[in-house]
């Protein structure tokens, strides 16, 4: 207990640092756009109601795309009922950030999608999903006259490539993956922000360490890219975050993303 204490009041530093220097950053007072991906991790297990009464509340000046419509963020975002996934804290952790701005979140997830098949730059199902999502969504802001900037991406994915022996190309497919979202947004250094997946398949049939090796290697190589270690999220099964993990990966995301801004 203490142990997981120490690691959320640490956790609650390290956002808090970030958003004392973003806040010395000038606020555009408009709106800013952030992309959600991935699979069930992304999606969510977190049971809303097992939060307190407080972190129910939906973040003030914060909507997420969902049913073609910008809804309040809380449970059964993408098909999710009940559950949500990091978009609740992490939209709460940029508003604070930026409390003169709108903040509009596009995700799209789905478990057990894998890189090699529904995410791939070719042909992947769930980047054509993504893709149509993403633009409904700005072509409404356009059409309501909103003036916007895609800040960044979030990605969680991974899992099903290890549990399908698919580590070995998981590192190219990624680079092509992130590239190809930068040109599609258009945005040549859009900040792309990953968690890396759990140890779940760090055995001997499966290709965990592979790929958590080529999210590391990724964003060592590529510019505006980030990872970081999910080991110690609390957790609801061996492989998905509870409610208080998802919280986690939410502010942790925010972290990395608000501390890639700043250097900007």
């Amino acid at each position: 207990m203490k142990s997981d204490l120490k690691k959320r009041a640490g956790s609650l530093v390290r956002v808090v640092f970030a958003l004392f220097f973003v806040s010395l950053m000038e606020a555009s007072g408009e709106a800013r756009v952030f992309l959600l991906a991935g699979q069930s991790n992304m999606s969510g297990a977190g049971l809303f109601d097992e939060l307190k009464k407080s972190e129910q509340k939906a973040p003030e000046g914060v909507k997420i795309w969902n049913k073609n419509e910008w809804q309040d963020v809380g449970p059964g975002v993408s098909a999710n009922e009940g559950r949500f996934g990091p978009e609740l804290a992490f939209g709460r952790a940029m508003r604070k950030a930026f409390p003169d701005d709108a903040i509009y979140l596009i995700k799209t997830a789905s478990g057990g999608t894998s890189m090699h098949k529904h995410w791939n730059v070719e042909s992947g199902t769930m980047r054509k999903r993504f893709l149509e999502t993403a633009q409904a969504a700005l072509k409404n802001l356009d059409k309501e006259r909103v003036k916007y900037e895609i800040d960044g991406m979030l990605w969680m994915q991974g899992e099903s490539d290890a549990a399908q022996g698919k580590g070995a190309e998981y590192e190219e497919s990624l680079k092509k993956f992130i590239k190809d979202m930068r040109r599609e947004f258009k945005e040549r250094e859009m900040p792309f922000i990953m968690g890396q997946i759990l140890p779940t398949f760090d055995k001997p049939e499966g290709n965990g360490p592979l790929v958590r090796a080529a999210q590391a290697t990724v964003a060592k190589e590529l510019k505006k890219v980030a990872v970081f270690d999910t080991d110690d999220f609390d957790r609801i099964n061996k492989g998905h975050y509870n409610h208080e993990g998802q919280i986690e990966l939410g502010n942790t995301f925010a972290e990395h993303l608000l501390e890639m801004m700043e250097e900007s």
